[in-house]
């Protein structure tokens, strides 16, 4: 009796107390909101109307941001309590997908601020460099390696690439000076449904 009982509750502390899916969002339930982290920032993903995602960073302690991009791919306008920038887009950004490899669009908008000259033209120059695999903790997501080059009129300001999720409509990382000896990456490490 003893050796059956004692057999027993071995299998029984053997067994997972509970069974359960890892929570990954996807393009189903992704409409209705989810969170990313790392280690120093948590993002609120949010649909807003048409293909604007809204976007609330909370970066430790009270560091909040707000940011409006078009469909997660890139910022139309971003706000805190030190920053506030936003763009107009003169190009027609239906134009943008569907994405594939080889794909490039350039978008031209003009940069919303006090400081900035209202006849100052600029691009953001996007190309699809292939897709892969991208993970967040349990989850997997296919993305897009977009490089993203901004440039004020014919002069190049910024470069980067980013790993894009179609299915989450959000950057899942950022890569700068790619190929380069000073190289790094931002991304996040974890998801999660916003109903956590």
């Amino acid at each position: 009796m003893f050796k059956n009982r004692l057999a027993s509750l071995f299998i029984a502390a053997l067994l997972p107390v509970s069974v359960h899916a890892a929570d990954c969002p996807s393009a189903d339930t992704a409409a209705k909101g989810f969170v990313l982290e790392n280690t120093g920032a948590r993002s609120e993903f949010h649909k807003a109307e048409g293909q604007i995602v809204k976007t609330v960073n909370h970066f430790g302690g009270s560091q909040q941001q707000t940011v409006f991009s078009f469909a997660g791919l890139f910022d139309l306008a971003r706000f805190s309590k030190n920053e506030q920038y936003a763009i107009h887009p003169l190009s027609d950004l239906s134009r943008i997908g569907p994405l594939k490899k080889g794909a490039r669009t350039n978008v031209a908008f003009l940069a919303l601020g006090p400081d900035e000259r209202a006849d100052t033209r600029w691009s953001l120059e996007l190309t699809v460099a292939g897709q892969e695999s991208f993970s967040l903790g349990e989850c997997k997501y296919k993305v897009f390696r977009i490089k993203q080059v901004t440039k004020r009129g014919d002069e190049q300001v910024d470069i980067l690439s980013v790993l894009y999720s179609p299915d989450l409509q959000a950057t899942l990382a950022k890569v700068y000076d790619e190929g380069t000896a000073d190289e790094y990456t931002v991304r996040y490490d974890r998801i999660q449904s916003l109903t956590h």
